[in-house]
């Protein structure tokens, strides 16, 4: 049995790193600001147009908090010729003021959907976009070198990550598939064991191969074509540790790697790119079911598609890689940091309801006033599912999970 990782953008603010749409907003503001200050020439970087210094003023101000950041497009919509914004970042910068952060995947997608027979405004919106994409590549290769480093590793998280299966974990309708699991184990040779349990880095393993010799002896007793299974308590903890783990990493940044053992069970998955190779990032919408997607898709015109995020999965092997991976063998979803939104629903679609999917396990994050969004993230995850009944079972209950491991203070 395998374990499926899925590492979003809560697992880097778990590690401090700004990486928040607001914080790459708000360092694009003061970007814009420093690039432009004490030159009243006309200036452009693709998005905003400035010439004069009380706009310049104005940006400042909203660092300063005296202004909301709708005032920019308050210029641009009052006909005020020393701002020029485009309409994509007053979206953005709306989407902050209202509700206090923003998801530029959404806002784009919800643009795109308001560009049907409108080509001319089509063209500009897909131009912003990539604008903003390489403007946040840039972001996020500032935060990469400048606040990653060795003091960065938490041990709870990898702890966490190399965890042994609970059964109570596994859903009901995937009983069958956990028995065939520990039945494969105890027939495992006791090389297998020494091999196995040192890759996990951990030579203490090794001095537990008495307790795995154990429940082999155990199994030998154990008649599987009866009920008379071994309780749970039977088992040591290292004899339930997954056979593989695949850790996808929808974020940027490489901060997920450190926690992973170099070595062939253990895989990290850049799913949508990496930083050190701008033409691999993957930055867009992914979610087909929408009855907006297939009505964009009749358009017939391919710049509706161009950051559609499943296109760009066949520019490269990864998601052949993930999907070879869950149909191996059954696997369980843990859940860090990833919203299980919308922009991501065709890719989460097919990994909660495969038929190898035994357990979906979400750590959740507890705020600074106690509470919990345990509810959100199980209410995200069931807009990836068809069968609502499925989901209940494969769901881990609240009882089960634990907050999303913070590094120490």
């Amino acid at each position: 049995m395998n374990r499926i990782i899925l590492v979003g953008n809560g697992f880097d603010l778990a590690h401090r790193l700004k990486t928040r749409y607001k914080d790459f907003i708000n360092w694009y503001l003061l970007r814009l600001y420093k690039m432009s200050r004490g030159n009243n020439s006309l200036k452009s970087d693709g998005l905003v147009e400035i010439k004069t210094k009380n706009t310049l003023d104005s940006i400042l101000n909203y660092f300063k908090g005296n202004k909301s950041p709708e005032k920019m497009c308050e210029y641009a919509s009052s006909g005020n010729v020393d701002i020029k914004i485009s309409s994509l970042l007053c979206r953005i910068l709306k989407s902050i003021q209202t509700k206090g952060w923003v998801d530029i995947e959404a806002d784009y997608y919800a643009m795109l959907v308001e560009c049907k027979e409108k080509k001319e405004e089509l063209e500009r919106l897909n131009k912003d976009f990539a604008i903003i994409k390489d403007l946040l590549i840039e972001y996020l290769n500032e935060i990469q070198k400048e606040q990653i480093d060795g003091n960065i590793f938490c041990d709870n998280i990898r702890e966490a990550m190399l965890s042994p299966f609970s059964i109570n974990e596994i859903a009901v309708s995937s009983e069958k598939k956990w028995w065939d699991f520990v039945e494969k184990r105890s027939r495992e040779s006791i090389i297998f064991w020494k091999s196995f349990l040192l890759g996990y880095l951990r030579p203490d393993l090794l001095l537990k191969i008495g307790s795995v010799r154990y429940v082999y002896g155990r199994f030998n007793e154990v008649d599987f074509d009866s009920s008379e299974y071994l309780r749970k308590e039977d088992f040591p903890e290292e004899y339930l540790l997954p056979e593989r783990i695949m850790l996808v990493n929808f974020n940027y940044t490489r901060i997920a790697d450190i926690y992973m053992p170099n070595n062939s069970r253990f895989i990290v998955n850049h799913i949508h790119g990496e930083l050190s190779n701008p033409e691999s990032v993957i930055f867009g919408y992914g979610d087909e079911a929408d009855d907006e997607y297939k009505a964009i898709v009749k358009q017939n015109d391919n710049e509706y598609l161009k950051h559609i995020k499943t296109n760009r999965y066949l520019e490269d092997d990864k998601y052949r890689q993930l999907l070879s991976f869950i149909n191996s063998a059954p696997f369980q979803v843990c859940i860090m940091g990833h919203s299980c939104g919308l922009s991501d629903k065709t890719m989460l679609k097919t990994l909660f309801e495969h038929d190898n999917c035994v357990s979906i396990k979400p750590y959740y994050y507890v705020n600074k006033e106690g509470k919990d969004n345990y509810l959100d993230m199980v209410q995200n995850i069931s807009r990836n599912f068809t069968n609502p009944q499925l989901m209940r079972d494969k769901v881990v209950n609240k009882t089960l999970c634990e907050p999303m491991p913070q590094l120490n203070k």
